[in-house]
């Protein structure tokens, strides 16, 4: 192994370690490899899981993320170890976008995964799943089926993993074609979310309230900035 791959490993595995130990709905399972190579987390988010032909809401996910031998010039190898219903997840790959640069640091994926398991992060045009992006476009209003920030800049003690029994959804899922890219609706109480424009690529955005002022990513560019609103941080 290279001085250069050693010691990016070396200093992924340190980030990483310092990241799940701020967030408490990420948990490092286990590792592969000294300095690893291989890594399983846990998630405690709320997202969904196809049953039969009824989505149950389930709260835990395990992940598994692979560096590849040309790491970090290509991006991690992303996979689900349990069932997930996404638009951008298949059984043998997450779609982590083409965002990828070398400079990246491991736990801004580690964070990315987290937002696509809640629906904050989806793509319905280029889907691996597309029973469950037909699902997504007709059901803006539901989501994102978990809040919870993942951004390590925003994590905090407070944050507490979902308890409830998930309940099953009873309707069927239906297939009527969906639009090319899903957009939010017009209209949405401000009780509800917000809906804003990205300030790098224009695509508009819905978040929960309660981030507003928080520093909040774009679904589409990946971008950082801080949502609007009356409650904005100084």
């Amino acid at each position: 192994m290279s001085v250069v791959r050693l010691r990016r490993l070396q200093a992924d595995f340190q980030k990483v370690q310092e990241y799940v130990n701020r967030h408490p709905r990420v948990e490092l399972i286990q590792t592969d490899g000294n300095p690893p190579e291989r890594y399983q987390l846990r998630y405690q988010i709320r997202s969904l899981q196809m049953k039969g032909d009824r989505l149950l809401e389930v709260d835990t996910h395990m992940v598994e993320i692979t560096l590849p031998l040309n790491y970090p010039r290509v991006p991690p190898q992303c996979r689900m170890l349990t069932p997930i219903f996404h638009p951008n997840i298949a059984p043998h790959a997450i779609c982590i976008g083409d965002h990828w640069s070398a400079g990246e640091p491991l736990p801004a994926l580690v964070a990315r995964i987290g937002e696509l398991i809640a629906y904050q992060s989806y793509n319905t045009k280029s889907p691996l799943n597309g029973e469950a992006a037909r699902w997504t476009s007709q059901n803006l209003d539901q989501l994102p089926l978990d809040a919870v920030c993942m951004l390590p800049e925003e994590t905090a003690p407070a944050q507490t993993a979902p308890t409830r029994t998930a309940p099953a959804r009873t309707a069927p899922i239906k297939t009527p074609e969906p639009p090319a890219i899903a957009t939010p609706p017009p209209s949405v109480s401000a009780d509800e979310s917000l809906v804003f424009s990205c300030p790098e690529c224009n695509t508009r955005v819905k978040l929960p309230a309660k981030l507003k002022g928080k520093r909040v990513r774009c679904p589409r560019c990946k971008a950082i900035f801080k949502a609007p609103g009356d409650n904005d941080e100084t």
